[in-house]
């Protein structure tokens, strides 16, 4: 990996911050109390929270009206 070009680019390189990420965009709606979950439906909450959180739902919006 090109750790110094990444880090010039701002972008994250540790491992900590993806953990802290996965923990709080995925973990925390997938392991509620009693929920059970395929695979296509977990990855479909998985894409839809993580454009919710990255602020880009308004983009899932715009395509989506687009193909309606």
């Amino acid at each position: 990996m090109k750790y110094r070009t990444f880090k010039a680019q701002g972008l994250i390189i540790g491992s900590g911050a993806i953990e802290a990420a996965n923990r709080h965009v995925i973990q925390q709606r997938m392991k509620l109390s009693a929920q059970r979950w395929t695979i296509k439906g977990a990855q479909q909450i998985a894409n839809l929270r993580t454009l919710n959180k990255s602020n880009q739902w308004e983009k899932l919006i715009e395509i989506t009206s687009m193909a309606a």
